[in-house]
């Protein structure tokens, strides 16, 4: 699955440069339009929101954080996932500072601007880094690739659930997901950077 990882990685992130060069443009509105169409009338999916907030991603993080202190005495992926979750909130912040668009309609509760979405861009990180560094030795694709595609579907239908509410465009959803994953992807480069070099000192 490694194999897989980066060069998506690499995908994503020029997609969502080019998401955001064309926030002003209003090149999304097509794009906002059939997600809103689609999606915009599903209110099951509100249910679906719990996921992508603070106090679950804060509380899967921290249990996340206690197995691989006490089950796996690994340090470096403690640190890589506080990396990962609450400076990937914090980066969330300051792009929606920068591009500084504002919500859909008239959003009284909800503070801040749109673009991208903290639930889609946060639960992804969450999904990806934590899944990665609580598998990684297991040597079980089969069971990877299921709590993978668990954790992402979640990811997926939190990120959706700012839809009905009309919380964000489809646009802030999607730009949400690429986002996250390209600094997943960037938080567990670091992590197997570190591992490699510690193995290194340890042979030496």
């Amino acid at each position: 699955m490694k194999k897989l990882f980066y060069p998506l990685g690499a995908v994503t992130l020029t997609a969502v440069l080019l998401l955001i060069v064309n926030l002003q443009s209003g090149a999304t509105e097509d794009l906002d339009r059939y997600g809103q169409d689609v999606f915009g009338r599903m209110d099951f999916l509100l249910f679906f929101g719990f996921f992508g907030g603070e106090i679950f991603l804060a509380t899967v993080s921290i249990a996340a954080i206690l197995f691989l202190w006490f089950r796996r005495n690994n340090y470096v992926g403690m640190i890589i996932i506080l990396l990962a979750v609450a400076g990937g909130n914090v980066l969330n912040k300051l792009i929606k500072t920068a591009t500084e668009r504002p919500r859909p309609g008239d959003q009284l509760a909800e503070a801040g601007y749109s673009f991208p979405s903290g639930h889609a861009m946060v639960s992804i990180i969450a999904a990806v880094v934590i899944i990665y560094l609580l598998t990684e030795k297991s040597g079980q694709t089969a069971v990877q690739i299921m709590l993978f595609s668990g954790a992402l579907l979640l990811s997926a239908l939190a990120g959706l659930s700012r839809l009905p509410d009309q919380a964000h465009y489809f646009s802030d959803v999607v730009g949400g997901w690429l986002l996250g994953y390209t600094y997943a992807v960037i938080c567990l480069l670091i992590y197997e950077v570190i591992m490699k070099r510690r193995t290194v000192k340890k042979t030496m």
